[in-house]
């Protein structure tokens, strides 16, 4: 029961600090359904941010970092809730696929 209180206190902060961004958000993810590149980037940029506001990280998405982090229960529900969420735009197993790109992009800097 803990690891599901963790897990719900997590979400809730990444909710809290998306909403500081809600509208623009959900005007790039419009942009970003119908295929702009640029609305997906600024996306991303925002889901990096969160978690680095969230956790301290530096260059991990959320979806990377709960794949990384999968052993721990918290990030394992967390994990299959993000990959719930994601099924219809990305398919199945986003976040290990969030973790596998950017553990080869971000180890070219």
């Amino acid at each position: 029961m803990p690891n599901v209180l963790k897990t719900l206190r997590t979400l809730v902060c990444y909710v809290l600090c998306g909403l500081v961004i809600l509208i623009p958000f959900l005007l790039l993810s419009a942009f970003a359904l119908f295929g702009s590149r640029w609305a997906f980037n600024s996306l991303y940029s925002i889901d990096v941010a969160i978690c680095s506001i969230c956790h301290g990280t530096r260059l991990e998405s959320i979806s990377a970092r709960s794949y990384r982090l999968r052993n721990d229960r918290r990030y394992l529900y967390q994990m299959l809730f993000i990959d719930l969420l994601a099924q219809p735009f990305d398919g199945k197993e986003h976040c290990k696929r969030a973790y596998l790109w950017e553990r080869k992009a971000i180890s070219i800097f």
